[in-house]
């Protein structure tokens, strides 16, 4: 079974004939062609060349783009990216809003243009071309909350949550749309989406904070992309997002991650009243470091909970650089023989 035919069975709520495997394979895919992640996040033809290769080697059910996800749209603003010669993603260490006069000043970017988003989302379309008949090919946009808070520096923005929450509300406006203009050149190449909000889970934001503040403004961006033709909208967040779950549930997004240190139950059941798709995750350090016996043990404990579930999708969190190719497959090996 293919894994488009997989996800096509799961939207109809039938389970399909074995768990799909869907690790997210950003930086890990430089490694499988024996190039740093700075070298293939600067270069259209290598993020192509890597991910399909990473495709060809696993064989997991969803292909996500992206390397360096947390700085695209922020160095289309204008902050300057620092590429590394060694395995380090490339960073940023410029804050762009000190002020509010520094948000006038900003404007959107065109992702034609600005940046490397055309490089994305040329690849994306690439890889869609070459692989989209068979597996779901995603590219990913930043969330609002994610996105404010690195223009302006986590804990200032935490700051203006709390003194000067108008400002606040401004700057994740701001960021909403330019994720959406973003997010809307990606549907355009006709790719899939996801939304990554990493910075939600608590205790980095308050579960009150999350849901008076945060969470219309993701529900706003997800009806919009809706509307735009995309039917699944997936709002990714890793952490203990067990406090906030209901709350994300009410975004519209298409699918829930459990990482390994949520309440596996209370997922299972707030998504089967859903009715949505759940990837629940062993974390990804075990998958690193760990021994087989210890990945084994990490994924039955999650199949065992969630196999009677037709929406579960089995998932490791992001693949790091530094994990061998060999215990992905290790992995991939225990789950089919789990399934």
């Amino acid at each position: 079974m293919q894994p488009k035919e997989m996800f096509t069975l799961m939207a109809k709520g039938e389970k399909p004939s074995r768990i799909p495997f869907v690790p997210t394979i950003y930086e890990h895919a430089a490694r499988v062609i024996n190039k740093t992640p700075s070298q293939v996040a600067a270069d259209e033809d290598l993020v192509v060349e890597s991910q399909l290769a990473g495709y060809e080697l696993y064989k997991h059910d969803l292909i996500s783009v992206g390397v360096d996800i947390y700085n695209v749209e922020y160095e289309a603003l204008g902050a300057k990216v620092e590429y590394h010669e060694n395995e380090e993603l490339p960073s940023i260490d410029e804050v762009l809003v000190d002020s509010k006069n520094d948000l006038e000043r900003l404007r959107i970017p065109d992702p034609e243009s600005d940046g490397r988003m055309p490089l994305f989302l040329n690849a994306a379309q690439r890889i869609n071309r070459e692989l989209g008949q068979e597996v779901i090919v995603n590219g990913t946009v930043v969330g609002p909350f994610t996105l404010a808070a690195i223009m302006r520096g986590f804990e200032n923005f935490i700051m203006d949550m709390v003194m000067d929450l108008e400002f606040a509300v401004e700057l994740m406006d701001f960021a909403k749309k330019v994720s959406l203009r973003y997010a809307e050149s990606f549907i355009k190449r006709g790719v899939g989406l996801s939304i990554n909000e990493s910075w939600i889970a608590p205790p980095l934001l308050s579960p009150n904070m999350y849901e008076s503040h945060v969470m219309n403004m993701e529900k706003d961006m997800i009806l919009e992309l809706k509307s735009k033709g995309l039917k699944n909208v997936a709002l990714i967040s890793g952490g203990n997002t067990t406090p906030i779950a209901q709350y994300m549930i009410q975004t519209g997004t298409s699918l829930l991650l459990a990482d390994a240190d949520c309440d596996q139950e209370y997922y299972k059941e707030i998504c089967a009243k859903n009715g949505i798709l759940l990837r629940a995750s062993i974390a990804s350090k075990i998958l690193e470091t760990g021994t087989e016996k210890e990945m084994r043990k990490a994924a039955k404990k999650v199949i065992g909970t969630y196999s009677d579930y037709s929406r579960f999708i089995f998932g490791c969190g992001v693949v790091s650089y530094g994990t061998a190719p060999d215990k992905l497959l290790q992995l991939k090996r225990i789950v089919n023989e789990l399934s």
